[in-house]
């Protein structure tokens, strides 16, 4: 399946349906271990995760991208229900802005649904996001076929 993508009034939504377990998928979200093989933009060649799985925990991301450098995703877990439903801030682009991520993961017919929705985007970063956010989802689909990420 493709990743469905929309933008609309600063708030973008990804849909995509993974052959696997909802425990599975969950667990791809929220263990280190995991998200080290699949998290981060199409040029991201190395990241680091320290989250903690609870809400008020750490979901911190520090990605290595290619021609970049470091780029970190300072996250608070804000919603944490497992394996039903995932939501963090982080700051946003504003002196006091928080963008917000919010991931629920629906069981259906043997799969699941991840649905993402990210809110508080600023102006001039919907295109970027959206494709570093639509290069994860990708990845994730190859980590499930077995796809880990080069050393």
């Amino acid at each position: 399946m493709k990743t469905e993508t929309s933008f609309e009034n600063g708030t973008l939504t990804l849909t995509r349906i993974y052959d696997m377990p909802r425990e599975t998928v969950f667990a791809a979200w929220t263990e280190a271990s995991q998200t080290k093989e699949w998290w981060g933009c199409g040029d991201t060649t190395h990241v680091s995760s320290d989250i903690e799985p609870k809400v008020g925990g750490k979901y911190i991301h520090k990605m290595t991208i290619k021609n970049v450098g470091v780029h970190p995703i300072n996250g608070m877990l804000t919603a944490f229900d497992p394996p039903a439903h995932l939501a963090y801030q982080m700051p946003g682009m504003a002196e006091g802005e928080q963008m917000q991520v919010d991931v629920t993961f629906t069981e259906t017919a043997g799969a699941t649904k991840v649905q993402l929705t990210q809110s508080v985007i600023p102006a001039g970063y919907d295109t970027i996001i959206e494709n570093g956010w639509t290069a994860s989802f990708e990845r994730l689909a190859r980590y499930f076929k077995g796809e880990r990420r080069a050393a």
